[in-house]
């Protein structure tokens, strides 16, 4: 097993500062969003919305009100983004960055402002090289509860790309930076607990790559699953996965944490109406593939993207001719077949024109892969050499 090494007791501060920070952030109800408090922290932005552009605005001030927002509405999006706005005028770029990620996890689209000086308040560009490089990579084929249908290749798929990662011709990975969590070893704490690992140890200018196989569950209230969708983990009982299942908001949330500002995810699970068919990565639980609204869960910013392997309302598939998922596959292909490491662009635009031709001519099903965010120049390379990881 390829294990993510220790010694990182000098994050343990950061951690805590930033657990604190995040503990704040759970997500409220619909009925909360209505409720008085929300009302109240509504009125504190409005007030905070005129000052903040203001020549003699008080920073420090403003953003203490904006504290006070934050504890009464924490799914308030625009007080998250007033308080990005304000932190990074103070030149506050950690604090900057948290609140960024707030703002979009929130749903703001678009988290910018202006000073009274006419110019914009901005972030620190993400650096020009990558420091280190951390993975989390999950298969889940065998599950506890013998009812959930066995994935014939999820496991496999997992350990391809751990072994894509450490090769030194095409991923540039410590060994020991990889985390490969495979069936039994993946138990929904196991998952947490090497994600832990790699926030204690990741730092703003590393790169983190997350990749799950498994079963996906759908977010529907009428089967006992509080409108949350679920990655199926090991020791998941398909019948109480509310209490063991591991919900994509909390695993989302989680990858948000972490400091590096560059993190891709890769996401090959999906959700099904029907019992399996042979090849078929899904679980028989009514509902659809990851949604737009979950992927996007998992941005915090530039640097980071999401790429599913099919959109909601599609399936995704395994193949016994080529022993693994049409996803993980071609991912694999697209990661190692250029001379240079390639943009997450260029692999989605591969996995775009791979990927729903195979499926379709050897599966007769639709299968298209989603990336999030959808525009942008998407440049980060997960090939790329580390600068000096001998030296850290």
């Amino acid at each position: 097993m390829i294990h993510v090494s220790q010694g990182c007791s000098r994050w343990i501060d950061g951690f805590a500062a930033t657990l604190a920070l995040f503990a704040a952030c759970t997500l409220a109800s619909p009925a909360a969003a209505q409720s008085a408090g929300c009302n109240r922290a509504r009125a504190i932005v409005e007030e905070v919305s005129g000052l903040i552009e203001s020549a003699d605005a008080d920073h420090r001030a403003i953003l203490q009100k904006l504290k006070t927002a934050h504890q009464l509405c924490p799914t308030l999006g625009d007080a998250w983004k007033y308080a990005y706005c304000s932190a990074a005028i103070l030149g506050d770029q950690q604090s900057a960055r948290a609140y960024k990620e707030r703002a979009i996890f929130n749903g703001v689209s678009k988290v910018e402002c202006q000073t009274a000086a006419g110019t914009t308040a901005q972030l620190t560009p993400l650096p020009g090289y990558v420091r280190q490089k951390y993975a989390l990579i999950v298969g889940i084929g065998r599950f506890k509860d013998p009812t959930i249908p066995r994935l014939q290749y999820a496991s496999k798929d997992a350990k391809d790309v751990a072994a894509l990662l450490a090769d030194p011709r095409h991923g540039n990975f410590a060994p020991g930076n990889i985390t490969l969590l495979t069936d039994e070893q993946a138990t929904r704490a196991a998952i947490l607990n090497a994600m832990q690992q790699i926030f204690l140890q990741a730092r703003e200018d590393d790169l983190v790559v997350t990749y799950v196989s498994s079963h996906g569950s759908p977010a529907q209230q009428d089967r006992g699953l509080g409108g949350i969708g679920y990655i199926v983990t090991y020791d998941a009982n398909v019948k109480n996965l509310w209490v063991d299942g591991l919900e994509y908001k909390d695993f989302a949330k989680k990858t948000m944490m972490i400091k590096a500002r560059r993190k891709v995810t890769f996401l090959d699970t999906c959700f099904s109406g029907e019992a399996s068919k042979r090849g078929e990565k899904a679980l028989a639980i009514e509902g659809v593939g990851v949604d737009e609204g979950t992927a996007k869960m998992f941005l915090s910013g530039e640097g980071t993207f999401v790429i599913t392997s099919s959109s909601a309302n599609e399936r995704s598939w395994e193949s016994e001719k080529i022993q693994n998922s049409y996803f993980t596959y071609y991912l694999i292909d697209a990661l190692k077949r250029a001379k240079e490491p390639p943009t997450i662009k260029e692999v989605f635009d591969y996995l775009s024109a791979r990927v729903p031709a195979a499926v379709a001519r050897e599966k007769q099903a639709p299968q298209h892969p989603q990336m999030q965010p959808a525009d942008g120049p998407g440049d980060v390379r997960i090939g790329v050499v580390p600068r000096d990881s001998s030296t850290q």
